[in-house]
């Protein structure tokens, strides 16, 4: 449950201020995304890997060193193009840190086929744009009751897409819960997408204004295209879709949480109250 000093702060003002060190701005930022970062993690660090606590930590110390460096090079212009580029950082420290996890000789979870950007991009296609953004939550791990909740439209529409996942990636369509079937290459793959970033990909902006229906059919019909056949834009799209959803869905964190991920930060202390702050607020 946000704090009253939490609710105080906007997107804008944790932004700025998170940047300048301000403890109330992290614990603001803390109480707002933890919910978010530990989904994600829960859905897509391995079983034999590392906490979840951890690697959201991890991802703390990587957005506040050197003076914050990293946070301050994160998007400005709007709450989900930032999360967006925090789920990028997670998600890159989780390959790290499950990478670092594996025991040596003992077998990983996988399909009974490789799993990467070309297998992916055969998969998906010819298939319409919204077909592949439900194929890719259901490789990702998502139950069709979560696809229904992020995309606003009811999975068996793309009943005949998601066959094409038999026989060799048949777990994701056998799920009980929202948890990754194949968290190491589904990680990298992942990795991989955002990494094949070409100069003809629009920025994610315009696939926010799409995904909120500022844009005329004239204008995104190009955009669509494009993302239907990039596979770095069409992970960047459901990126957005993704954490658009969870930042409000995931579960809440105890402020005890918040407060033992606000003291790993290297944060200036508090400073002293006079006495008649104490006394009198």
């Amino acid at each position: 449950m946000a704090t009253q000093q939490t609710a105080l702060f906007t997107f804008h003002k944790v932004r700025e201020q998170c940047e300048q060190g301000s403890a109330g701005a992290w614990r603001a930022f803390l109480d707002f995304y933890t919910p978010l970062g530990l989904h994600l993690l829960k859905m897509y660090l391995p079983d034999d890997g590392p906490a979840p606590d951890r690697v959201w930590e991890q991802t703390l110390t990587a957005l506040a060193e050197n003076d914050f460096q990293r946070f301050r090079a994160t998007e400005r212009q709007s709450e989900r193009e930032f999360l967006a580029d925090v789920r990028a950082l997670l998600l890159d420290q989780a390959v790290r840190a499950a990478a670092s996890s594996a025991p040596a000789g003992a077998p990983q979870l996988a399909p009974a086929a490789p799993l990467d950007l070309e297998v992916l991009g055969k998969l998906l296609e010819g298939l319409p744009l919204l077909h592949q953004e439900m194929l890719f939550f259901k490789l990702a791990g998502y139950t069709d009751a979560s696809i229904e909740r992020m995309l606003r439209m009811a999975p068996r529409v793309a009943q005949a897409a998601f066959a094409r996942l038999e026989p060799d990636y048949a777990a994701a369509l056998k799920l009980g819960g929202d948890r990754c079937p194949w968290p190491r290459p589904w990680l990298a793959l992942l990795q991989a997408a955002r990494a094949a970033k070409q100069e003809a990909c629009p920025h994610v902006h315009q696939f926010l204004r799409i995904h909120d229906g500022q844009v005329s059919w004239y204008d995104k019909e190009p955009v669509e295209k494009h993302v239907s056949g990039c596979r770095h834009c069409l992970e960047a799209w459901t990126a957005l879709r993704e954490v658009g959803h969870w930042r409000q869905a995931a579960p809440g964190v105890a402020a005890r949480q918040i407060e033992g991920y606000l003291g790993a930060l290297p944060l200036p202390p508090a400073p002293k109250k006079s006495f008649f702050q104490r006394m009198f607020g």
